[in-house]
């Protein structure tokens, strides 16, 4: 019963969710850098909220800072243009250490 709890759970709408945690795209960055293992632990599948410079855009995801890839509807991409700041919440998924890159889908803009 635990594994179909764990495998049919609801949906979450992370856009709705208060962040587990706040902070620049480098810190986190810098702490999945710093300690890959501890870091998966403490952020992944938490909803967090974050602030940085996009640099790159794709068709489905953006990258803050060269360090987070925000993974998002056409909707939210069409939203931010390289070089801007923004405020993103969405779901940690993991950390590419290969490329270096912390991963976050479900993204939704923060408007100040």
């Amino acid at each position: 019963m635990a594994m179909y709890n764990y495998m049919y759970k609801s949906h979450r709408d992370i856009a709705t969710e208060v962040p587990d945690f706040s902070m620049e795209s480098k810190a986190l960055g810098a702490d999945f850098l710093k300690d890959t293992e501890k870091s998966t632990a403490k952020y992944v599948d938490k909803t967090i909220q974050i602030s940085g410079k996009v640099t790159e855009i794709e068709s489905d995801n953006f990258t803050l800072d060269q360090l987070i890839v925000c993974y998002a509807d056409s909707t939210t991409i069409k939203e931010v243009q390289i070089n801007s700041n923004v405020y993103v919440k969405g779901r940690s998924i993991g950390y590419d250490e290969l490329l270096g890159l912390v991963k976050l889908d479900q993204i939704s803009i923060i408007h100040h």
